[in-house]
């Protein structure tokens, strides 16, 4: 049975499991396609663990940690409340199609409610349809203000 969990940094178990799926999805081809940097993997924890505002809930099948969503506190200035973003994402792939993404969702959604967050965002590639169809299906839809805005758009700028 699936059980979530919020990530432990003082458990070595956790830690494994956490620089494991995010390297596992860094890997994947909607990831990266290659594997952290070293110095990535190496320093995940500590740069992790000193921001209190990054939640981590894993998926444990027994002893097994097989699914991982990192989030990050945000602010609507719109709304005057804290949100939450869904940043990463990843369900091991023997694991995939048996109801882990909804669970670690329903658990983030729960927690956030708690929190008192004043919604859920995410961000999804473009070409990423099974999680696109998965994200729908939870209720989520793609960002906009109003119809002549359009739909909001993610862009980066690597500072490093």
């Amino acid at each position: 049975m699936i059980e979530i969990c919020l990530a432990d940094y003082h458990n070595p178990h956790h830690c494994l499991a956490i620089r494991k799926l995010i390297d596992q999805y860094a890997r994947d081809d909607m990831g990266q396609g290659s594997p952290l940097r070293q110095e990535v993997y190496d320093n995940l924890i500590e740069n992790l663990a000193i921001r209190s505002w990054i939640h981590i809930f894993m998926a444990v099948d027994g002893q097994a940690i097989v699914g991982i969503a990192v989030c990050i506190e945000g602010f609507s200035t719109f709304n005057g409340a804290p949100l939450l973003n869904i940043h990463d994402v990843y369900v091991i792939p023997e694991f995939r199609r048996h109801g882990i993404a909804r669970k670690l969702f329903t658990h983030i959604e729960n927690h956030a409610c708690k929190q008192g967050f004043c919604k859920l965002t995410l961000e999804v590639l473009e070409g990423n349809l099974p999680a696109q169809e998965t994200y729908r299906s939870f209720g989520f839809k793609p960002y906009t203000i109003n119809e002549s805005g359009g739909v909001a758009q993610f862009w980066q700028k690597y500072l490093i």
